[in-house]
């Protein structure tokens, strides 16, 4: 969910600068934050869904493999379209990650655990867009739109690893393995 994050308001939240440095109007840049926020919260009941009949980690994978997608597309055109398909994109990558992730948190809590894990990720989740967000305008300023989406890309990539990793190392652990004696 913090690596989710971190990708998605990196991006998100210069977006509406970038636009306007390209002239963009007020309305163009919020159609296009508007497609994002849609990506973000329109699709809940289908990533829900889908968690419970892939599994967490595959909702994982899946958002991240949207992260990187968006992230990808978004420099690539400074027009309406393509940008509001790619800030879509990085909404519902974003919501796999979050819907896919926090089921994934607890499923591994007791109902003791629950309140002060639960309250410690949401610590770290509102820690990574405060850290995201202020870091877009520096980052922004110094590498520019194109090489922020490469940033947030290979960020995203890392969490498909990670993700990729975990499942097949739960699969390793959940397989027997049959020692054969001589």
């Amino acid at each position: 969910m913090v690596i989710g994050q971190v990708v998605m308001v990196m991006l998100m939240g210069i977006t509406s600068l970038y636009m306007k440095n390209h002239q963009h109007t007020l309305t163009d840049i919020s159609l296009v934050i508007s497609a994002h926020t849609f990506g973000m919260f329109a699709f809940s009941i289908i990533s829900g869904r889908l968690t419970d009949r892939w599994g967490r980690g595959a909702v994982i994978m899946a958002g991240a493999g949207f992260l990187v997608v968006g992230c990808m597309l978004a420099p690539l055109s400074t027009n309406i379209l393509p940008l509001a398909i790619a800030l879509l994109l990085l909404g519902i990558g974003w919501n796999f990650c979050y819907v896919g992730g926090s089921t994934l948190l607890s499923d591994q809590l007791s109902p003791a655990e629950r309140p002060k894990t639960q309250g410690t990720n949401d610590l770290l989740v509102g820690l990574a867009t405060a850290t995201a967000s202020f870091s877009s305008g520096l980052m922004y300023a110094s590498v520019g739109y194109k090489v922020m989406g490469v940033i947030g890309a290979a960020i995203a990539l890392i969490l498909l690893g990670l993700t990729g990793w975990w499942l097949i190392k739960r699969q390793q652990v959940a397989e027997p393995h049959f020692v054969q004696s001589s």
